[in-house]
């Protein structure tokens, strides 16, 4: 599957309450919002945007923090609290008057699925998450022995990270280079040119800091990323796709799902890790299209 420049897309902003956002919009049918993770922006999900907006509305934002959106006061934490992020979300399908939405998130955006389904139900036709995060997955995440996988989490606590990784193009390129082919089945998982996009963004003023402050607001020793609400079983129709050598959120984490969901469908796709979008972009495709009707 071809590959296409940033700017071959659509790109537009809009303000929301305390943010504005930028956001790739295309194609026509039912809204369908695509959310990405870290690291990551709006562009990780390039190769399917074309080939779904053949039949859906498809709008991509940018998360406050990340690529051109914009960065709330960097030195509060606080305001990039996952409920601030979902919050963004919906006031952006407000201000582009859609009553409801398919909704897919990944890696940060299915921890934002999980709660956008429960605060804003009315608004999902149906959700898709990939790499399956529920409130069980935090004590894996952060315990004994995947603590060699999520070690990046505490990192990222530090200005010091921020300080070293943006000291130069190449400690960049080596930073992000390591997560992306590291959780990908079979890396490298960008061609060099989808990697000078991916660079040339995390290089722009402030975003290494903004995707850092998600990690400081959501995953520090202080912080409770999930509340009492998170906690209780969705009705949201739900399809959950976990890649198989994924080894940041493996496959094992999709069993906690039935705590949380009695409407959903698990697949596990083989020969893909944590990026499906980019790795099974074909699967994706077709998993949605198939799904979301």
């Amino acid at each position: 599957m071809s590959s296409r420049r940033p700017d071959e897309f659509q790109h537009y902003e809009q303000q929301v309450p305390g943010v504005k956002l930028h956001y790739v919009r295309e194609g026509s049918g039912p809204p369908l919002v695509l959310l990405h993770g870290w690291p990551g922006f709006w562009y990780e999900w390039h190769k399917v945007i074309g080939p779904l907006a053949e039949g859906y509305d498809v709008i991509v934002p940018d998360h406050r923090g990340y690529g051109d959106s914009e960065k709330p006061d960097p030195s509060d934490p606080s305001l990039y609290s996952i409920e601030h992020a979902i919050d963004d979300v919906d006031a952006l399908l407000d201000a582009l008057g859609i009553d409801t939405a398919y909704v897919v998130g990944h890696d940060w955006a299915a921890l934002m699925v999980h709660k956008f389904v429960r605060k804003y139900r009315s608004r999902v036709i149906r959700a898709m998450m990939f790499d399956p995060i529920t409130p069980d997955f935090g004590p894996f995440y952060l315990g004994f022995p995947h603590l060699s996988e999520s070690w990046y989490s505490q990192f990222h606590q530090l200005d010091m990270a921020i300080e070293l990784i943006g000291s130069s193009r190449e400690a960049c390129t080596t930073y992000f280079r390591h997560f992306l082919d590291h959780w990908a089945y079979a890396p490298p998982l960008l061609s060099p040119e989808e990697m000078e996009v991916y660079v040339d963004t995390f290089m722009k003023e402030g975003n290494l800091r903004g995707g850092f402050n998600w990690y400081r607001a959501n995953l520090s020793v202080t912080s409770a990323p999930f509340n009492e609400l998170d906690n209780t079983i969705s009705d949201a129709p739900m399809t959950f796709l976990s890649g198989m050598g994924d080894p940041v959120v493996p496959p094992v984490t999709a069993t906690a799902v039935a705590k949380y969901y009695n409407n959903y469908t698990i697949e596990y796709v083989p020969d893909a890790g944590h990026y499906l979008m980019v790795e099974k972009p074909d699967i994706v495709i077709d998993r949605v299209r198939r799904d979301f009707r």
